[in-house]
């Protein structure tokens, strides 16, 4: 493959899906005015940006657990990257750059401590199969934030939001979400190709690698060329799209050669964890404890657990403390209802 030529196919197509591009948002509250009359995602990018579970994605995990190194990847970290992809992508195309960002910046603070094996044990301890950090991450955008009162994001963007991933995708949701999903998939596996493979040192199959160099030599080389690879597909299908074409169907390969390794890397051993910080905040009574753990940094979560009998005490000096007092006055919250049929 000459990724040259694929780059400058890619150039040549650019505004191709403009006439798909989402041109304003609806908010639940149809009186809100945005401040100096922006544009209404552009709102919602600094609302998401102001807000404290935005803050708290620096002390969550990406792949590997509070990692030594700081060249290896948070959630935060890996977040900013996703709006880095999306971006180029949805200006090449002509999308809503404006709304790709916000819900990029917002998509991944549902997230649970320790990531995916956090969230699957809460789904076993809560029996609730649909939970998910898709979903967590619109119901802290409408319900928890501001002390309750939400950010008032637009229906489009905590829709993209939540369709990032999984099997939420839907037919006749915004291109942008679409865009998200693809943009998303592009950070995280060339960056933890560079985390993991790189950086730590995991062994590869000889097909990951050789994979991987079909994209490029280095993790600049192979976004980009993953990027025109979605341009030039989503281009000649008239919607964004990126895994039926020639370089679709080889990047979701190596998605799946990816996903054989992530089980290796990832910690899976956080059960034990998890049920003492539930028993600890079933007694300290501030709210609904699984709202609480589920609101966690891993930082927060390692310290806690460290502990021998956790205290109220202890659970002070955590970063939740700070935001305790109206948890409870929140209520119960279903934490696996996005409330989005309005």
């Amino acid at each position: 493959m000459n990724i040259h030529y694929v780059w400058g196919k890619a150039d040549s197509l650019r505004g191709g899906l403009y006439h798909l591009r989402t041109k304003d948002g609806r908010r639940r509250r149809p009186e809100y005015v945005t401040e100096f009359g922006v544009e209404s995602f552009v709102d919602d990018e600094c609302a998401i940006l102001e807000s404290k579970a935005f803050r708290n994605m620096a002390r969550k995990t990406q792949v590997v657990t509070i990692p030594q190194s700081a060249m290896i990847r948070n959630r935060l970290s890996h977040v900013m990257e996703v709006v880095g992809q999306a971006t180029r992508l949805s200006e090449a195309l002509g999308l809503n750059t404006n709304l790709v960002r916000a819900a990029s910046l917002g998509h991944d603070m549902g997230h649970v401590p320790f990531g995916h094996p956090g969230e699957a044990w809460m789904q076993g301890a809560m029996k609730r199969h649909d939970f998910c950090h898709e979903v967590m991450g619109v119901v802290i955008a409408q319900h928890i934030e501001r002390r309750g009162r939400g950010l008032d994001l637009c229906h489009e963007t905590l829709e993209a939001m939540m369709r990032h991933s999984g099997n939420l995708a839907k037919e006749g949701m915004t291109q942008e979400a679409w865009l998200l999903r693809y943009a998303d998939k592009i950070a995280y596996l060339f960056h933890d190709v560079n985390d993991i493979l790189d950086r730590l040192g995991y062994p590869a199959k000889p097909e990951l690698l050789q994979l991987i160099d079909e994209f490029g030599d280095n993790q600049r080389r192979r976004t980009r060329t993953a990027r025109s690879g979605l341009i030039i597909e989503s281009v000649e299908l008239g919607r964004v799209s990126f895994e039926e074409l020639e370089l679709g169907i080889k990047f979701q390969k190596l998605r799946d050669l990816m996903y054989e390794i992530y089980p290796k890397v990832i910690d899976q051993n956080v059960g034990a964890t998890m049920e003492k910080l539930l028993r600890a905040l079933e007694t300290f009574d501030l709210a609904d404890p699984f709202m609480l753990l589920a609101l966690m940094n891993d930082t927060d979560a390692i310290y806690l657990s460290s502990v021998a009998s956790p205290s109220m005490e202890a659970f002070k000096r955590t970063d939740l403390w700070e935001i305790r007092p109206y948890l409870a006055e929140i209520g119960k919250v279903d934490l696996c209802d996005p409330d989005l049929n309005w």
